[in-house]
């Protein structure tokens, strides 16, 4: 058993030791030894619990690379696909003079660096004058007075 085991089941029937008291000794001493039995018993199970969680973590994480991976193939290979139909309606429109009429091929609707909405509408608040203030008084005032 290694050494944290040892100290757990010592530190487990320590706890349970402590708690029985008024034994003579014959009877202590039977109990004192299917205590420390129980307690590594327990620490074994304990043990083997952790370790067999830890592999079912590593599983599941492995099995969840690979659903990735999967995933990422086929996308790839639809990719691929697309990418094949356009080359060959390139093909047949080089042979039958025709323009290209390549299906569409998944773009993004907007570049990345394109503004959005609000930005243009920023923009162009921005771009307008600001409103001149009404005249109040039409008349000029002397300090003087």
């Amino acid at each position: 058993m290694k050494s944290d085991n040892k100290s757990l089941a010592n530190e487990i029937s320590a706890a349970i030791l402590g708690k029985l008291h008024g034994l003579n000794a014959k009877s202590a001493k039977k109990l004192v030894k299917a205590v420390d039995e129980c307690s590594k018993d327990i620490v074994k199970k304990f043990a083997k619990l952790h370790k067999d969680e830890e592999q079912e973590q590593e599983k599941d994480a492995i099995k969840s690379t690979k659903k990735l991976v999967e995933k990422a193939r086929k996308v790839a290979k639809a990719k691929d696909k697309s990418a094949e139909k356009a080359a060959m309606s390139a093909k047949i429109a080089i042979v039958t003079n025709d323009s290209v009429t390549s299906p569409k091929v998944s773009t993004p609707s907007k570049p990345a660096n394109s503004p959005t909405k609000k930005q243009v509408a920023k923009a162009k608040a921005a771009s307008k004058p600001a409103p001149k203030p009404a005249i109040v008084n039409a008349e000029p005032t002397t300090e003087s007075e």
